[in-house]
């Protein structure tokens, strides 16, 4: 077996696509000209380990993917998180497997039904975890399978799951645990900067005015993280910069209007075509500082390190999908995406130990609102108490509410291709029940406004009810049409030199 490298310099940088053909000897990978590639191995990715070595298969601390050859036998390399996933599908005499939905689908000519109203629901449902999620996307090509958190191994006849190495760490006290993510950042840090590589990255930190983001950078300047964003505002409308913070740490930060990514062309395209939701379409506002970075993020630091969630098992349960839509549009910007909570994240029992322990009473500072491994963190690193995790905010942008639905640009290209798929779609008109669940609520939220601390439930429930009657109905059609005009960015394959003699279809099996 061997790896057969197709560049294709139009593709955006960090894709890339292989074509297994059954029975063959090679593999051919089509990438885009940031895709690092050896005899043995490629990848878009950054690993604990020494990056001229590539064993990024070897590891569950990896960001990014790649394919790693190995007697005889090619290994596809997932992220170590469930915010990027592989993409494969096996078609006519090949198996397919890529980092990219639209790279695949424009491959094979695929396309999704855009009258299936379940998109959605079937993406989110990775937040339910590894053993529950939807793991296939029917398309007019075939049936393609989704991949988080996990390997492919193919043998030249068959496409078989791996699961990721999953080494016992002691995480046993609030001291190891922080030492086992610094030192895990540090080795991520001498892997980006590697000067095998041909293009080296640099780190960049997020910094809001919660827990979770800032949290990171502190456990990141030691290992030469030096600069960060921030966004200006939470989805509410309110500050959320985490400036007090760089401040503190020293880290210089730049400061991104939340609504910045409305100024540019298209900007919903590759965030929707991810994931169907889109939420972290604002990160396009700071895209000039995204290329040639490992962005550190704190996705998912809600449940490892808050201290109300009860774990089920090794199992990756989230709160929320966001950080999944960044993975499309990080392959066009160049960057890869390092959401720190998912280092050690299948020891997560460990570390709702260590938040519930009587060493981090001192940082327990409000049940309703409370990261003790956070505050410890960022108060013994100099961060003031009252300058973060006062108020839970957000900065996702949901389309499926009216008020942020396309920037005018985007909705005239949708509406078109509305016309085109689904005539009369665009006429749909809101429920009757919208406009009192809007006002109750309002009047919910309000409410909670004078007491913030004291009534969170109530405002979360006024959140919940208000948002059902802002839904807005064209919302099911948006990832149809964002998938289709994602594939154009890819165009067609170079003609293969010669093709195999037919063969059976080719098999995808699990275990």
């Amino acid at each position: 077996m061997k790896l057969q490298y197709v560049p294709m310099a139009h593709w955006p940088p960090l894709a890339w696509l292989a074509r297994c053909p059954h029975g063959g000897d090679s593999v051919a990978v089509y990438h885009g000209p940031g895709v690092e590639t050896t005899d043995d191995w490629f990848c878009e990715a950054v690993w604990d380990g020494a990056f001229a070595d590539g064993d990024f298969d070897r590891t569950d601390l990896v960001f990014g993917s790649g394919a790693r050859l190995r007697s005889g036998v090619v290994t596809f390399v997932s992220a170590g998180s469930t915010v990027d996933r592989l993409q494969s599908l096996a078609a006519d005499d090949s198996l397919w497997v890529s980092n990219s939905l639209p790279c695949l689908l424009a491959a094979v000519d695929g396309a999704v039904d855009p009258a299936y109203p379940r998109y959605f629901a079937d993406f989110a449902s990775i937040r339910l975890g590894l053993a529950r999620y939807r793991r296939a996307l029917a398309t007019s090509a075939g049936s393609v399978r989704l991949t988080y958190f996990g390997n492919l191994v193919w043998d030249g006849t068959r496409l078989r799951d791996q699961p990721k190495p999953s080494p016992a760490r002691d995480l046993s006290s609030f001291a190891r645990y922080r030492g086992f993510l610094e030192s895990s950042l540090q080795r991520l840090a001498t892997n980006l900067a590697a000067t095998d590589r041909r293009r080296p990255y640099a780190l960049l930190g997020t910094i809001s005015s919660g827990y979770d983001s800032p949290t990171v950078a502190a456990l990141a300047r030691d290992a030469g993280l030096e600069d960060a964003i921030t966004f200006d505002r939470s989805t509410r409308g309110e500050p959320d910069s985490g400036a007090a913070i760089a401040a503190a740490l020293g880290i210089r930060l730049s400061v991104v209007p939340h609504d910045a990514w409305r100024v540019t062309a298209l900007p919903e395209i590759p965030f929707v075509a991810s994931d169907a939701k889109g939420e972290d379409v604002y990160f396009k506002g700071a895209e000039a500082a995204l290329a040639g970075r490992v962005l550190l993020t704190g996705f998912h630091g809600d449940l490892v390190w808050g201290r109300g969630f009860t774990p089920r098992g090794f199992d990756i349960v989230r709160g929320d999908q966001s950080g999944l839509s960044l993975s499309e549009y990080r392959l066009g910007v160049g960057f890869l995406h390092c959401p720190v909570p998912f280092l050690g994240v299948r020891q997560i029992a460990e570390t709702q130990r260590i938040s519930r322990s009587r060493e981090m009473t001192p940082w327990d500072v409000d049940a309703g609102y409370s990261r003790p491994i956070c505050r410890r963190i960022l108060e013994t690193a100099g961060v003031p108490r009252e300058a973060f995790g006062m108020r839970k905010q957000t900065a996702s942008v949901l389309f499926f509410e009216r008020g942020d639905f396309l920037s005018p640009p985007s909705l005239a290209d949708f509406h078109s291709w509305l016309e085109r798929h689904m005539p009369g779609a665009g006429e749909a008109a809101p429920g009757l029940w919208q406009a009192p669940a809007r006002a109750a609520g309002r009047l919910l939220d309000e409410a909670a406004r004078l007491s913030p601390h004291r009534l969170r439930l109530l405002q979360s429930l006024g959140t919940r009810i208000g948002a059902r009657g802002r839904r807005e109905p064209l919302f099911r059609y948006l990832f149809p049409w964002a998938l289709e005009r994602a594939r154009q960015r890819y165009g067609s394959l170079p003609e293969p030199r010669a093709r195999p003699e037919p063969r059976p279809p080719v098999g995808i099996v699990d275990g």
